[in-house]
């Protein structure tokens, strides 16, 4: 009986070696994978932060230029509205010159119609 107990022993420890053997080496695969995935977080985090910097000199430069800039700005606006006023004033004269020309035309085709009418 001693040496039955004695085997069961071993089998249990051999047993108990090999699954403690196996769950460190899936552990290392998983810590492997794990430093992997932190070590592109990393690099990744690194480039949005250097991303962020440039991002943020670019609107620190646009925002410098709006506000040379500011004195080009009024001074194309008001171009604008002054073009704005001369198309529409040129669109009212188009309209008023379509309506002269209608009424005169209206004028000659009714007297056409009166010398027809007479015939």
């Amino acid at each position: 009986m001693e040496s039955a107990a004695f085997f069961k022993m071993d089998l249990f420890f051999f047993v108990t070696t090999t699954v403690v053997v196996l769950l460190g080496v899936l552990w290392a695969i998983v810590l492997y994978y794990v430093v992997k995935i932190v070590r592109n977080v990393n690099r990744i985090v690194s480039t949005v932060q250097k991303e962020v910097v440039e991002i943020s000199e670019d609107f620190a430069e646009m925002k410098k230029d709006v506000k040379e800039g500011i004195h080009e700005v009024r001074e194309g606006i008001t171009t604008a509205k002054n073009y704005t006023k001369m198309v529409a004033g040129a669109g009212i004269v188009r309209a008023v010159s379509g309506l002269f020309e209608a009424f005169v035309e209206e004028k000659e085709n009714s007297k056409k119609r009166k010398k027809t009418v007479k015939k």
